[in-house]
């Protein structure tokens, strides 16, 4: 069984995603965070690519429509069972 990507989760992550790319690159550690959501997203949705990630955290998000699972299940926060 594949694990499920929490939709929280997902959607705190491309919501921050949106943030630090639309604010101009003025703070120094801008890249190094948006670095390390782009890597969340691709293992999160199984992906090696920024624009693959963003797209498919996209659809997870309109597909699930934010249903969520209880937190913690599964052993890991980023997972659903």
């Amino acid at each position: 069984m594949v694990p499920k990507p929490d939709t929280d989760v997902v959607r705190e992550l491309v919501d921050r995603y949106d943030t630090l790319t639309a604010e101009p690159a003025a703070r120094a550690d801008s890249s190094i965070r948006l670095e390390g959501i782009v890597y969340t997203l691709c293992v999160i949705t199984g992906t090696r690519r920024e624009s693959q990630a963003l797209t498919a955290a996209r659809g997870l998000l309109s597909t699930r429509g934010g249903s969520r699972g209880l937190p913690g299940e599964g052993g890991a926060a980023y997972f659903q069972p």
